[in-house]
């Protein structure tokens, strides 16, 4: 206790001597402000709230002096007036905490139980959920029941779990006899669309008595989708019911497909179908038969559905089928089959071409590919490559970043919070400055990021406003020389492996992905381990590492050198191995056998998500050769000319 006394005492002190000096703001360094900054972090953590109150004053034009206000308003919620929050938010619209102070607020008058304040507070309906629930109970508190009721409504029906925060909004709405057991039919058929198994159980056990027979079958088919056709047989025909049905029809067909299949005509009347509810439980089954291990008859069954279907994704997966194929005359006649819109997407712009030359309308072919090329991407790299002509690469200069953008109190955050290391806060201080500025400040803060070093913020400035032909900014040569440092003695070029980080990351070195990917070029810490003992990397002792970007970077570049020589230094290969492994592209390998050109193994990978990874990193490749003085073709001879 004495000690801790001492420690109170000598902070004490300090802040009475920095409030000396200048009596209440310090005219100081920025040295010095970021001292007392930390020492008021400290005292706070340490509950020390005298040295707080003493240290606050002399920190008020310091560039975080608004995350201590935050701080000091937050813990003090309990106490505060509507004014004063509302004040705080106009004060600082762009703050990042003050997305949420709004809602948290409107929880807080809730447990006061100030449903008039309430709403005064908030005239408008919050968007968090349990604030909604709030912001309607207060509307039921008031008077406004039938607002209240169409409120609960919208918020109960949901495939997810609901906050507890919502319990007293809904046992109104439920005392009130508004809760019907179709309402309750209805929940449940979100529950199963979004295959939440316990909320179904647990909204079956919420139907009447009358409702028995129901609630049991829907438990029974949600545990197991075989017992579907006694679901059909045992339930009369709904719209829920068919509904269900369905769902349970697809959860089967991806288990048992050739006993889904069967089903359907027994199905459909049972449950009274309609041909376009039919057509549905056909095209579930459908996806299960777009492989080329398939029977004649299932074959011929897969594409009589697909014939009938208005779906574009599963024509697009038989386009696909066709590709993998190579059956020419499938590509075409399921080319013809998409809807205007979905044919003028590049990739089949492209085949459309490809099978117009094949049938020497050379052009016809060519005026498609001439038009592809002006595009951005892929395919209008691969439409360049295919005329044996470079590929007109289009870069918008961002106008010259505004002297006052140095004098902007968000920016200084930034410069701030990413001085404390605190790069997520920073990037979303970012994100928000970024959404509320034109188009033309949009260009000059991606440029102002460049011109700092902030490759990471340059990025997300063109994502968020839209600035995709302001390459530089998009694609920045960042850490080119820690790139150029560990690909030197590796064959893979320094482009790609910055277009694999730039891919993998954005340039965010602290990124990390739900699967425990970390950094740069998001390397996984078992693949870390394994490479560092391969190839005997000094240094490395655990995981956290990864978030530094020179350690991540000569492991990432290490591990994509070893896919990249396991796989005849192909970049195709190289690329899709990174994303989903080795072992499933020898798997792919197999399949198409030699019998594809390299755009057509791309446009086959089975994955979506490896897909545009692929194309993406060869895309980012050129754009990166472009900048390092190295321009080519998307692809090079060896990779253009050889069998897949």
């Amino acid at each position: 206790m004495v000690t801790h006394g001492k420690e109170r005492w000598r902070y004490w002190l300090a802040g009475f001597c920095l409030l000396a000096a200048s009596g209440s703001v310090l005219a100081d360094s920025l040295d010095e402000q970021r001292s007392r900054y930390q020492q008021i972090k400290q005292a706070w953590d340490n509950n020390q709230m005298d040295v707080v109150a003493q240290l606050m004053p002399t920190l008020k034009d310091y560039p975080l002096y608004p995350y201590l206000e935050y701080r000091q308003l937050s813990q003090q919620l309990d106490q505060e007036t509507g004014l004063a929050v509302n004040a705080f938010i106009k004060r600082y619209p762009t703050l990042p905490p003050v997305r949420t102070l709004s809602s948290r607020f409107v929880n807080e008058l809730a447990r006061r139980e100030d449903w008039r304040g309430l709403l005064v507070f908030s005239p408008q309906e919050p968007q968090p959920v349990a604030a909604r629930c709030n912001w309607y109970y207060a509307k039921w508190a008031t008077g406004q029941q039938q607002v209240a009721w169409e409120g609960a409504k919208t918020i109960w029906l949901r495939g997810s779990s609901l906050p507890n925060g919502c319990d007293k909004l809904f046992s109104a709405w439920q005392a009130a006899g508004e809760q019907t057991p179709i309402t309750t039919l209805e929940r449940i058929r979100l529950a199963m669309v979004a295959g939440n198994t316990s909320l179904v159980n647990f909204l079956a056990k919420q139907l009447p008595s009358n409702y028995q027979t129901m609630a049991d079958a829907i438990v029974a088919l949600q545990n197991d989708p075989a017992t579907v056709e006694a679901f059909a047989r045992g339930v009369g025909p709904t719209n829920f019911t068919r509904q269900a049905t369905s769902l349970a029809l697809a959860r089967l067909a991806r288990e048992d497909m050739e006993n889904a299949r069967a089903m359907i005509p027994t199905l459909a009347r049972l449950q009274q179908m309609s041909e376009q509810q039919i057509q549905e439980l056909k095209e579930a089954v459908a996806w299960q038969l777009m492989s080329r291990d398939v029977t004649t008859e299932q074959a011929r069954w897969r594409d009589s559905v697909v014939m009938n279907s208005a779906s574009t994704s599963l024509l697009e997966r038989r386009i696909r089928l066709a590709l993998s194929n190579n059956d020419r005359r499938g590509l075409n006649t399921w080319i013809a089959r998409l809807d205007p819109d979905a044919k003028q997407k590049d990739e089949w712009q492209y085949w459309q071409a490809d099978l117009l030359l094949e049938r020497g309308r050379k052009e016809e072919a060519e005026e498609i590919l001439h038009k592809l090329m002006q595009e951005r991407g892929f395919y209008p790299m691969a439409a360049a490559q295919r005329l044996g002509m470079p590929y007109p690469l289009r870069v918008d200069e961002a106008p010259r970043p505004d002297s006052s953008l140095d004098n902007g109190p968000e920016i200084a955050r930034v410069r701030e919070l990413m001085y404390w290391g605190m790069d997520n806060l920073a990037r979303t201080e970012w994100s928000r400055l970024v959404a509320s500025k034109t188009a033309s400040q949009q260009q000059m803060l991606a440029r102002y990021a460049l011109n700092h070093g902030w490759w990471d913020l340059s990025v997300q400035a063109t994502i968020t406003g839209k600035l995709w032909n302001n390459l530089a900014e998009r694609f920045p040569l960042a850490w080119q020389e820690q790139f150029t440092q560990y690909t030197r003695d590796k064959a893979i070029p320094p482009s790609y492996a910055m277009a694999i980080a730039r891919q993998e990351s954005a340039w965010n070195p602290k990124a990390r992905s739900p699967v425990g990917a970390a950094g740069l070029m998001q390397v996984m810490p078992a693949t870390a381990s394994h490479t560092v003992k391969m190839y005997s990397i000094p240094g490395y002792v655990n995981s956290s590492q990864l978030l530094d970007p020179q350690t991540n970077i000569q492991i990432g570049t290490q591990y994509l050198e070893y896919v990249y020589q396991q796989f005849d230094q192909n970049r195709i290969f190289s690329s899709a191995a990174y994303n989903a492994g080795p072992g499933r592209v020898r798997t792919w390998q197999r399949v198409s056998n030699g019998q594809l050109d390299a755009v057509a193994f791309i446009e086959t990978i089975p994955f979506s998500e490896t897909r545009g990874y692929v194309k993406n990193v060869l895309a980012y490749d050129a754009y990166y050769r472009h900048f390092l003085g190295q321009p080519d073709n998307l692809l090079s001879n060896g990779e253009w000319q050889r069998r897949y």
